[in-house]
């Protein structure tokens, strides 16, 4: 069978319609994306493969010539970009700031920004602007050690480096100017290095790590959008999620125990992204009973995955007392797994948690009809969130 990518699923549904269609025929399709030939990793065991077997390259599909790359993905000097010794050097230098230790000394900080940020809200406010977008580039900010003062730049960076439409020239455009201004606080950090991350990951060079400073600027840049604009997405998308699930909103209210399983069930339903970044096979591999040979790029459909039936009973519902086989895919899987999952997963528990137990009225302010979406963002994002406290 031969199906089209991207899928045409309207922005206002958590799921992913023609991705579960395609799953219920087979596990792994083939697929067009323009003139290219790409196969959809479906099923959750194709995508678990595909993220975690060595002979599916992310590096690969960076080459010069390799197909299906989205542009904000395609720099070979980001840690998303590597495979093997490479990865797992300039990976260990940036996880310093995101083990369980680390989020546990920031848990107090980041509740008392939740605390700010609701403190400021009008009886009737947007949840987008008030608080799931300042909130993550916040934190971020204070992890990396970078002024707060610069964060309508980095937003403004961080939004025309996440549309799809994106032409080459513009994205170099945006880098270079993202960079340029990095390279400035990298200078300032060798000079008065603080307790922030780019002080360590600085400093950790300069003892020996021997990154090349593209290297350092490329994944410093990619830390300070990728850590926040993602939760950013994920927060609004949740909130309108237990909006809708008025009775699952209600038993969080009543037992707020339950945050920790309500998020990651909000993790796996309400649809951030549709696929992680392509792979290209290094060699013949089978997939799923499919045999592919070198060379081909196959997509893992993350969305898929995590509507699989095989694995999660009645996929389609949401339920925040789940209990499952399987942790879902939302932040990946194997030596990509989101290096911030750990930090994502305490804001959000801490922003939705605080805003349940605020606000026991907490309901849409509009017709849902009337919500609308960022236009041409890699991400599901919502435009605002209008709600009555």
């Amino acid at each position: 069978m031969q199906a089209t990518f991207p899928f045409t699923t309207p922005h206002h549904l958590d799921n992913e319609p023609e991705a579960e269609a395609l799953l219920a025929q087979a596990p792994v399709v083939r697929a067009t994306i323009g003139p290219a030939n790409v196969w959809l990793a479906l099923s959750y065991k194709a995508v678990r493969q595909v993220l975690s077997d060595s002979r599916f390259s992310r590096e690969a599909a960076t080459l010069p010539g390799s197909p299906l790359k989205l542009s904000v993905a395609t720099d070979p000097l980001l840690v998303t970009s590597l495979d093997g010794e490479r990865h797992a050097r300039l990976r260990k230098l940036m996880s310093q700031a995101f083990s369980p230790r680390m989020v546990d000394q920031l848990e107090p900080r980041v509740q008392s920004v939740v605390d700010s940020l609701l403190d400021s809200l009008d009886p009737t406010a947007d949840l987008v602007a008030g608080l799931c977008a300042p909130l993550p580039l916040m934190v971020i900010c204070e992890l990396l050690g970078v002024p707060y003062s610069e964060a309508e730049a980095i937003r403004r960076w961080t939004r025309r480096l996440f549309v799809t439409n994106i032409t080459p020239d513009e994205l170099q455009a945006a880098q270079g100017e993202m960079q340029a201004w990095l390279a400035d606080l990298v200078r300032q950090k060798r000079a008065q290095p603080d307790d922030g991350l780019i002080s360590a990951m600085v400093a950790a060079n300069d003892e020996g790590d021997h990154l090349t400073e593209p290297e350092l600027l490329a994944n410093l840049e990619g830390l300070l959008i990728a850590g926040h604009e993602t939760t950013v997405n994920q927060l609004g998308n949740s909130f309108l999620t237990l909006l809708r699930h008025p009775d699952q909103l209600a038993l969080l209210r009543s037992s707020p125990d339950l945050i920790a399983p309500a998020v990651d069930e909000l993790l796996r339903y309400s649809r951030l992204f549709t696929s992680a970044e392509v792979r290209v096979t290094t060699e013949p591999v089978e997939l799923e009973g499919v045999e592919l040979g070198a060379g081909e790029p196959v997509l893992p459909v993350i969305v898929a995955a995590n509507h699989d039936p095989a694995v999660y009973p009645d996929p389609g519902r949401f339920d925040i007392t789940r209990e499952g086989p399987a942790a879902h895919l939302a932040f990946g899987h194997g030596p990509h797994f989101c290096l911030g999952a750990i930090l994502a997963r305490r804001e959000m528990r801490l922003a939705i948690g605080s805003v349940v137990k605020r606000y026991p009225n907490l309901r849409l302010a509009v017709d849902e009809s009337e919500l609308t979406y960022v236009p041409e963002l890699v991400f599901r994002g919502l435009q605002s969130l209008p709600v009555t406290l």
